[in-house]
């Protein structure tokens, strides 16, 4: 009795904090449905000829998303490609087969869930929709755990800001065959997608009293009673808008930190957050500016903290990761060892 009080309880403050939300009517995309289903093979390997079309019969951005839901999860196949082949005598590893770019997904017509999120991500913003994918947890175990193991999507449709599971879409569909089950994980609101989907960082919760890892492995039923009663004192917009204004590298360095706060022990998607911030910096052309060379210092303090941290675990991902990260660490090397003395003397 207690629990059906709170949940009653919940559905009056969905109902009241997301005025502006509206249930989808699924009935109403038969239309759009049908026209993406007829999308010619010809346009199929061409992201901008294939959104296009995806497009041009939609009358509202709702219609738009649906169009660019309904043709990834119809067309692109779930598939992880992940093996690690090290040979010290050859010196030759093979890492990941998978892909997350747009190009290389709509190339392999396969991807695992941060492929369908990120692919899902490019078509929404190519049609100027606020999208972002978003990398999180999804068991709950009973403990803390060590990684984010999911990608999803949150959009903001008209000021109302929705979930997405493009994967769970594809999945339900292989396995069910069942064309509506896919719909559950179509614009969902957030305080019914934390029951099941954990972001990274609280801000992508998209609630003013944002959940910690340790309610949200304690079940449906604490999380509810967390939404119902606890003040709502955490402004997500606030924290979107300022870390929008970052540059695309303090973006990830402002992640790995929010990541190191909320579960010290996940080390694997900080050190992650920290190789993109490596990838980022070595990313230029031309001779090595005092800029460039403090930062080029301070990849070199990131790139060895992901090493060790990539180091504690002896799975596949983390090892690929590790040797990657090698890599990058041989190549910061050469590139402060290039530098002009007179760079090097400020150091």
């Amino acid at each position: 009795m207690y629990r059906k009080i709170q949940f009653i309880f919940l559905l009056v403050f969905i109902t009241t904090c997301n005025l502006r939300a509206q249930d989808p009517n699924f009935s109403e995309y038969r239309k759009i449905d049908r026209y993406t289903k007829s999308a010619p093979d010809s346009i199929s390997n061409n992201l901008i000829f294939l959104h296009k079309y995806l497009v041009s019969t939609a009358e509202t951005d709702e219609e738009k998303i649906r169009a660019f839901y309904i043709w990834i999860i119809k067309n692109i196949k779930y598939e992880d490609q992940i093996e690690l082949k090290y040979d010290p005598d050859l010196l030759f590893y093979m890492g990941s087969n998978n892909c997350s770019s747009p190009v290389c997904v709509l190339g392999k017509k396969k991807a695992v869930c941060e492929g369908f999120s990120k692919i899902f991500e490019f078509f929404c913003q190519q049609s100027g929709i606020e999208s972002y994918s978003i990398g999180g947890y999804i068991s709950k175990n009973g403990i803390l755990q060590d990684r984010a193991t999911h990608s999803w999507n949150l959009v903001n449709i008209n000021g109302s800001w929705r979930f997405f599971d493009l994967s769970w879409a594809y999945a339900t569909l292989h396995y069910t065959g069942i064309k509506s089950s896919t719909n559950e994980f179509f614009m969902v609101e957030p305080e019914e997608f934390i029951l099941t989907h954990l972001p990274l960082i609280p801000m992508w919760q998209i609630l003013k009293s944002p959940i910690t890892m340790q309610t949200f492995n304690q079940g449906d039923s604490k999380i509810i009673d967390h939404l119902a009663t606890t003040p709502q004192n955490y402004s997500f917009a606030d924290s979107i808008a300022a870390f929008n204004l970052l540059p695309h590298y303090k973006k990830r360095l402002k992640t790995a930190d929010e990541i190191f706060k909320t579960n010290p022990s996940n080390k694997f998607n900080r050190a992650v957050e920290y190789f993109r911030f490596v990838q980022i910096t070595v990313n230029f052309n031309g001779e090595i500016t005092p800029l460039k060379y403090y930062k080029l210092i301070r990849a070199q303090e990131k790139i060895k903290i992901a090493i060790e941290l990539f180091q504690t675990s002896d799975d596949v991902s983390s090892k690929i990761m590790y040797l990657h990260s090698m890599d990058y660490l041989e190549l910061i090397n050469r590139l402060i060892d290039s530098a002009s003395s007179d760079i090097i003397y400020l150091k």
